[in-house]
């Protein structure tokens, strides 16, 4: 059975679901809109039922903008969508993107792959990969220690979406919490050359609906608690590579 692909699309921004369905469609790839959630149109009851301020100020240097508060929620209602529906794994992809034809073949070459929860598709820092295997058509997979930030794109596990809904509700942005993999024992792997990568030709609709996509400035303390947590964290790799590869099908 195909993995299913989903783009979140904010309402009000059609051309840019058309250009992306028409990159995908070219490589032969069926995929479907998710419409995003909005967090400027939000009420203070609904975004408290997905998001601790309190958790916030203790834990994270700043604020959430209701964007950042709202691309999260997006992630996650697809999140809980494959726990409703038993959906093993899907293909995760936002709405502003160059698209490679190796998309497919690094699909495809997940599933000879076990014990995975996330894999990125994509990495705007170009951080490295730690210890790797080859895998068909030039494809390398690895594991990290600085794991990737960005939600570009990336293949997602119902074992995955379970550990990251466990954060419900959050006090970070969604990519920031990925990173933050050991908190929730969150197998993170990445395969290269990354099948997508950001187009900065489109405007970011996020700014733009929501008013501007950081909030208001940290403290020094803040800034300390978070960076202390960040240099601990990148104590753990992000994934057994063994397991993964040892298990091939």
């Amino acid at each position: 059975m195909p993995i299913p692909f989903y783009v979140i699309n904010m309402k009000g921004c059609e051309g840019r679901w058309k250009t992306t369905l028409e990159r995908l469609s070219n490589l032969g790839l069926t995929v479907e809109r998710f419409e995003a959630t909005i967090g400027k149109q939000l009420s203070n009851k609904e975004i408290k039922q997905w998001y601790c301020p309190s958790k916030n100020k203790k834990r994270y240097n700043r604020n959430l903008s209701a964007g950042e508060i709202g691309c999260y929620i997006s992630h996650m209602r697809i999140w809980q969508k494959m726990v409703d529906e038993s959906m093993p794994c899907c293909v995760v992809l936002e709405d502003d993107l160059f698209i490679n034809a190796e998309l497919k073949d690094v699909v495809d070459a997940t599933a000879r792959l076990k014990n995975w929860d996330l894999i990125k598709l994509s990495d705007n820092r170009n951080f490295p990969l730690i210890d790797t295997a080859l895998l068909d058509n030039g494809l390398t997979v690895g594991n990290y220690k600085k794991a990737p930030n960005g939600t570009q794109g990336y293949i997602i596990s119902l074992s995955g979406a379970k550990k990251l809904l466990s954060r419900k509700p959050f006090f970070r942005p969604v990519d920031v919490d990925m990173q933050f993999h050991k908190e929730v024992g969150l197998s993170m792997i990445g395969i290269k050359p990354y099948p997508i990568a950001e187009d900065r030709s489109f405007v970011s609709e996020i700014s733009t609906i929501n008013g501007g996509s950081h909030s208001n400035r940290s403290t020094f303390l803040r800034n300390l608690i978070h960076r202390t947590s960040i240099h601990r964290q990148r104590k753990y790799k992000t994934a057994d590579l063994a397991t993964i590869i040892n298990n091939k099908v």
